[in-house]
Order: structure tokens, then C-alpha cells, then sequence
């Protein structure tokens, strides 16, 4: 029997494509929503009530709100797979990487709950977590993290700024040091120390790339290059969506590593560029950052927490 999805949101950057990559999962289907009363709290709820997975595709404070309508269903409450960065923190909720690990994997299974991680955070956690499990760095080690997103990571506003004539065609933002990713990255890494993150947006729609520079004095155990890129090798061996690339694989004829390639899956690579003579490191990740950074990774975990073959509509 075919489980019944609710899309809360789904008229939303996030929630089209959730929408769009479900209309080809062979084992649900996605109730019809009334938009005229998308807002209205007794619409929601009966909506809840009819489903069996509802995606919240929305801005915190709304998603909060969703959750708290959910939550008066008991035990008739469908699962909830949130987007927003609202529960991404909160112990009682599975985190949607799996590939952390095998506890973040055994949490998803049967859960009720479940917090997507953000697009960032899911480039940069993929970077840390093995490097943090094989003892290579300490959590009191400062991280300096840099990113680069397409637009549409930017929800609608963004993309209508980058259809305007005069836009920027690069920008530096979170220049507060405060971005909304920061703390699901210290909290599922146990970071002592506050990352420095300086994420950015380029003029293109979909994409991105994670990277975290290192020098080879920061690592607790003698280290080179290959070292380094077979422990990522070996700690995704067995991942789905994630392929660690080998030396130089990746990068165009001119030596350049483009964001955009994987744009349209829910996969993601990691590249470790490194220099022995100058003990010196990059780890990048590159995804899509509305796949596996958002919609995809969505689906993936309503996939494990109902049992189902987690490439199913992916």
C-alpha cells in the first residue's frame, strides 16, 4: 500500500522539487493541497491527520508552529521530516545524514521525527565527522570553513535578485559570523571552538562546494596527502551517495574543480587537494544544494525511516 505525503510548503524552492522527485517514487502519493487555505491551522492539521510523512518545507518560526499541530495527533501524528534549520539540534530528533554514522542511520529507522540537515552543514559535517572519528584532528581545533552556493539556495528572493539587471555576480555574505548552519555543524561535530565559516553566492542556480583548509600540524598522528584521502575512502565505503574522488579526478582540462556537476542528484563528492612539501591540505565537498543539501536528502531519510531502499525516487 502507497504512503500518503503532505508537502507543507510545497510551492516553496525546496518544496517544488520534494514534490517533483516524489511524483516518481513508486511507493507513495502526494496528497492534493488546497492552497486557499494552505495557512489555515485546521487545514493543516486535517492534512496531517491523512498523511503518513509530511514534509515541512518552511521558515522556522512556520515549522515550529507545523510541528506543534502535528504533536496534538499523538500517536495518529504522521512523521515529520523538516527542512528548516528549526530542530536540527534538538536530541529527540533525528539528524538526516545518514553517513555520519551508523547511530545517525540506527536513529532515522522508525523515527517520527527528523531534522534534513542544511546545505552547508551537510558539505562540511561529511569533511569533519572522519577526520574527528580516526583521532586525525582534535574538536578544540579552530575550523575555517569556505563555501560557495548557487542561487537558489537563496529561496525565491535570491533568484528574483539574480534576475535583476545590475546584480552582483559574487558575493561574500554571513560577514557576522553567525550564519544559521553554524550550529548543527558544532553541535553533531561536539566542536569546542566556533568554526570561522565565510560562505558565498556566485551567478549560477544549483551547486556548490564545501572546502576546509588544514595544515598538517593540526593532525593529533603523522600524515601525507593519500593518508588522509584513504580515510575518507574508507569511512563512505559503503555510503550510496557519497564517492570520495582520487588524486586530480574531478577537475577540468584548465585545473579547475567546478560546482555545478552534480546538479539534479542527491550525490556528493569529497576531494582532498593536498601538498606534502608544503604540509599544507583542502578537503571540498560539492553537491547539489538543492539535492543531497536539501529535497534529496528529504527523501532519502523518508526512504530509511519506512524501510524502503534508500535510492528509491533519487
Amino acid at each position: 500500500m502507497k504512503k500518503n505525503v503532505f508537502i507543507d510548503g510545497e510551492i516553496g524552492t525546496t518544496g517544488l522539487l520534494v514534490h517533483e522527485k516524489l511524483t516518481k517514487h513508486p511507493n507513495v502519493n502526494i496528497l492534493s493541497v488546497n492552497q486557499d487555505k494552505r495557512k489555515d491551522l485546521n487545514y493543516k492539521k486535517e492534512m496531517f491527520k491523512a498523511s503518513d510523512i509530511s514534509f515541512l518545507c518552511l521558515p522556522d518560526d512556520s515549522a515550529v508552529e507545523a510541528v506543534q499541530i502535528a504533536n496534538q495527533l499523538g500517536n495518529k501524528s504522521p512523521i515529520i521530516i523538516d527542512a528548516s534549520t528549526a530542530h536540527r539540534t534538538n536530541p529527540d530528533w533525528a539528524y538526516g545524514l545518514p553517513e555520519l554514522g551508523l547511530e545517525f542511520r540506527k536513529k532515522l529507522l522508525h523515527s517520527k521525527r527528523i531534522a534534513a540537515p542544511g546545505c552547508y552543514s551537510t558539505g562540511a559535517n561529511v569533511i569533519l565527522k572522519p577526520l574527528l572519528e580516526n583521532n586525525f584532528i582534535s574538536h578544540k581545533n579552530p575550523i575555517v570553513i569556505n563555501a560557495v552556493s548557487g542561487y537558489s539556495g537563496g529561496g525565491k528572493a535570491m533568484i528574483n535578485y539574480f534576475k535583476e539587471k545590475d546584480h552582483e555576480p559574487f558575493f561574500n555574505y554571513g560577514l557576522k559570523l553567525n550564519h544559521k548552519h553554524l550550529p548543527e555543524i558544532i553541535y553533531h561535530n561536539n566542536l569546542e571552538l566556533t568554526p570561522i565559516f565565510s560562505p558565498s553566492v556566485g551567478d549560477f542556480i544549483q551547486g556548490m562546494i564545501v572546502s576546509i583548509p588544514i595544515h598538517f600540524q593540526w593532525f593529533k598522528k603523522k600524515i601525507n596527502t593519500q593518508i588522509v584521502r584513504s580515510c575518507m575512502e574508507d569511512y563512505y565505503s559503503g555510503a550510496h551517495f557519497i564517492k570520495v574522488l582520487k588524486k586530480d579526478e574531478g577537475i577540468s582540462p584548465q585545473g579547475y574543480f567546478r560546482p555545478d556537476n552534480l546538479v539534479g542528484t542527491n550525490n556528493l563528492e569529497i576531494s582532498v587537494f593536498g601538498n606534502d612539501d608544503n604540509n599544507q591540505l583542502i578537503i571540498s565537498s560539492r553537491l547539489d544544494n538543492l539535492g543531497k543539501g536539501a529535497s534529496g536528502a528529504a527523501i532519502q531519510c523518508m526512504n530509511i525511516a519506512l524501510g524502503f531502499d534508500e535510492t528509491l525516487g533519487l
